[in-house]
């Protein structure tokens, strides 16, 4: 099994500019030839994915995958490919911008001060889904199953993407650690905030 890295680019207009950003996903999964229509694949099942915790006002704009676990210079492109359109969640109640939901799965391993590690992503919405409400978005109430469950869709899909009849792509961490055997992802009771990156 090869280490693969997927960045799925976005961006989203905040305080009058345009801001850039990306969900990466590490996958344990078979090796195909660079260019490899397989690879496609995997970067359309994860857009489509995205697409749906995603309001109007974020945009897709590409895809790269490439080879990762090795030195930077073994690491190498397998392959770019360009997006384009919003996201299509259906919205009620907005989020701040620098505002994400949190999917998480535990790892099967503790830090060095004894707490569980956990594959984590932060989805920046801009909204969110039917069962959200105005303290929900604010943090000062915690997520129902009916507004998590939307998120919790999107985890079932990309911790296992089948890029090729019987070639799955199994989600990971950076280093190739799988989550913990049986384990689904996890929706954060509550909203967190997580700041756009700027030079």
């Amino acid at each position: 099994m090869a280490l693969y890295a997927v960045s799925i680019e976005k961006d989203t207009v905040f305080h009058g500019r345009t801001e850039r950003f990306a969900n990466i996903y590490y996958f344990e999964g078979p090796s195909f030839q660079a260019g490899d229509a397989n690879y496609k694949r995997v970067c359309d099942a994860l857009v489509a994915a995205e697409r749906l915790v995603h309001n109007s006002e974020v945009f897709f704009r590409g895809a790269r995958i490439w080879s990762s676990g090795g030195t930077i210079a073994q690491n190498v492109t397998l392959g770019m490919f360009d997006y384009s359109g919003p996201g299509a969640m259906g919205s009620t109640s907005p989020l701040h911008a620098e505002t994400a939901v949190l999917v998480q799965w535990e790892c099967s391993r503790t830090n060095i001060l004894g707490r569980k590690v956990y594959l984590s992503k932060y989805i920046r919405s801009q909204h969110l889904p039917a069962g959200g409400t105005f303290d929900m978005a604010r943090g000062k109430e915690a997520l129902t199953s009916q507004a998590k469950a939307l998120y919790k869709a999107y985890a079932d899909t990309v911790q296992n993407i089948e890029a090729a009849p019987g070639a799955f792509f199994l989600l990971a961490s950076p280093t190739g650690r799988l989550p913990r055997a049986g384990d689904i992802g996890e929706v954060d009771s509550f909203v967190r905030s997580r700041e756009f990156r700027r030079n």
